[in-house]
C-alpha cells in the first residue's frame, strides 16, 4: 500500500513539474521574441526534429535529450541571463527601458555576479559534493564465491580529440619545403610538426581523473578478477572516415589504449561501451553487457564518475540494473572533486597537520570564469536530475 501511495505521489509530482517548465518556457518565449516570429520559430523547430529524427534515427533518449538541452539552456546561468538582456534589448529598440525591464536588467547583473564569484561556486559545489560522499561505501561488500568485480568507467568527455597516428602513405606530389625548418606557414603542418602531434599520448581533460582513479582500482581489486567497463561513445563532431567503425573512432578505444599502454591493465579485463553518451545510456549498455556475456559480478557494480554527477549516475544505475530481477548494490566511487569538504564535517577524523583547510581569499569575492563555469555545471546537474526524474530513470524517494 506504501509502494501504491509513493508511486502515485511521484507521477503527480512528475507531471506538475512537466507542466511548469511548459509554462516557464511558454513565458519566456512570448517575452523574448515577437508574436508574428513565434510561427516560423515553431516551423524551424519541426524541420530540426525531423532532421534528428532522419539522421540520428529517433532514438527515444537522444531526440529528446537534444530538446531538453535547448530547452534548458533558457534555465542555466548564462542561457537566462543571456534571455533577460535580449528582453531588455528588445524593450529598449521598441518603447524605452520600462519597468519590468528594469527589473529584468537588476536580475540578469545580479545574477551573472553571484554565479561568478568563487565564494559562491564554492559553496554550492561543496554541497553537491558532499552527497557524493554520503553515498559512497568505503566498506565493499564480500563478492561470492566465483564473482567478478565489474567496475564501469563513465569515460564520455575524459580524454581530448586528437591527431591519429598515420595509418596510410601521406599524399604523393606535394612537396613540403618546410620539413626541416623551425618556423613555418601556419597553415602548413611539416611532416615532421605532423609526427609531434599524431604520436602525443592520449589528452585528458579535467574529467581525466576517472581514468586514473578506475586504474587504481582495478589494482586494488586485482585478486577479485576485476574487469573494466569502460562506457564512452563517439565524441560530438568527430567525422566518420571509410572503415571506420564504433570500436575505433569511439572515445573508449582511446581510454583502453591508454589502459593498456600506461597503467598495464590487460586487454582481456577491458570491455567497451562504443555506443553511451549519456548515463542513462551508460545503464542500460552496462545491463545488456552483463547479460549477453553473463558476467558473474555477484549483484555489486562499481561506478566510478564525476562527484557531481555521483548522485544521479548512482540512483541511475540502480534503477536500470535493478530491472534483472535481482537485488544490485551499485558502489559510487566519486572522483573530480572542485572542493574539499568543510572543516566542521571532518574535524572528528583529522586534525593538527592533516586537517585540509582552505581560507577565504580576496579572489573569491572577484567575478571569475572559472567559479562561472563551476556554478554552471552544478545548475546544469541539477537540471539534468529533474529531467531524469520526469523521464522516469531515476527514483529519488523510496518506500520504507
Amino acid at each position: 500500500m506504501l509502494l501504491l501511495v509513493t508511486d502515485v505521489f511521484l507521477l503527480l509530482t512528475q507531471v506538475l513539474l512537466w507542466i511548469l517548465v511548459a509554462l516557464a518556457a511558454r513565458f519566456v518565449l512570448l517575452k523574448a521574441l515577437p508574436k508574428a516570429f513565434l510561427g516560423g520559430l515553431v516551423l524551424v523547430l519541426l524541420v530540426v526534429v525531423a532532421a534528428l529524427t532522419f539522421f540520428k534515427g529517433a532514438p527515444e533518449q537522444g531526440l529528446l535529450g537534444d530538446i531538453w538541452q535547448i530547452i534548458s539552456l533558457l534555465f542555466n546561468p548564462l542561457g537566462l541571463i543571456l534571455v533577460f538582456l535580449a528582453i531588455v534589448w528588445r524593450d529598449a529598440e521598441n518603447k524605452g527601458v520600462n519597468a519590468t525591464s528594469k527589473w529584468l536588467l537588476r536580475i540578469a547583473v545580479a545574477a551573472l555576479i553571484l554565479f561568478s564569484l568563487p565564494v559562491f561556486a564554492n559553496f554550492v559545489a561543496q554541497r553537491t559534493e558532499l552527497e557524493a560522499i554520503q553515498i559512497s561505501q568505503p566498506d565493499v561488500p564480500a563478492l561470492p564465491a566465483g564473482a567478478q568485480r565489474v567496475i564501469v568507467l563513465m569515460g564520455q568527455n575524459t580524454t581530448r580529440l586528437k591527431l591519429r597516428p598515420r595509418t596510410e602513405a601521406p599524399p604523393t606530389g606535394q612537396s613540403n619545403p618546410e620539413k626541416n625548418a623551425i618556423f613555418g606557414p601556419p597553415e602548413q603542418i611539416s611532416e615532421g610538426r605532423f609526427s609531434l602531434l599524431a604520436n602525443q599520448p592520449v589528452q585528458l581533460t579535467e574529467q581525466g581523473d576517472r581514468i586514473l582513479y578506475a586504474a587504481q582500482l582495478y589494482q586494488s581489486e586485482r585478486f577479485n578478477s576485476p574487469v573494466i567497463i569502460v562506457s564512452a561513445g563517439p565524441r560530438p563532431g568527430r567525422s566518420k572516415k571509410e572503415g571506420d567503425n564504433a570500436d575505433n573512432i569511439s572515445e573508449a578505444s582511446d581510454i583502453n589504449r591508454l589502459l593498456q599502454s600506461q597503467f598495464g591493465i590487460p586487454g582481456s579485463a577491458i570491455i567497451q561501451d562504443n555506443d553511451s553518451t549519456s548515463v542513462i545510456e551508460s545503464a542500460q549498455n552496462t545491463r545488456k553487457i552483463l547479460e549477453n556475456r553473463r558476467i558473474n559480478y555477484g549483484g555489486q557494480v562499481m561506478v566510478v564518475t564525476s562527484a557531481i554527477e555521483a548522485s544521479r549516475t548512482a540512483l541511475t544505475f540502480s534503477s536500470e540494473l535493478g530491472q534483472t530481477g535481482q537485488n544490485v548494490t551499485v558502489i559510487s566511487r566519486p572522483t573530480d572533486f572542485y572542493t574539499i569538504p568543510p572543516k566542521g564535517s571532518i574535524t572528528q577524523r583529522a586534525k593538527g597537520r592533516d586537517l585540509i583547510e582552505r581560507n577565504l581569499m580576496v579572489a573569491d569575492f572577484l567575478p571569475s570564469m572559472d567559479a562561472l563555469n563551476i556554478s554552471t555545471k552544478v545548475v546544469g546537474e541539477s537540471l539534468t536530475s529533474l529531467y531524469y526524474f520526469l523521464r522516469g530513470w531515476v527514483r529519488p524517494l523510496r518506500a520504507g
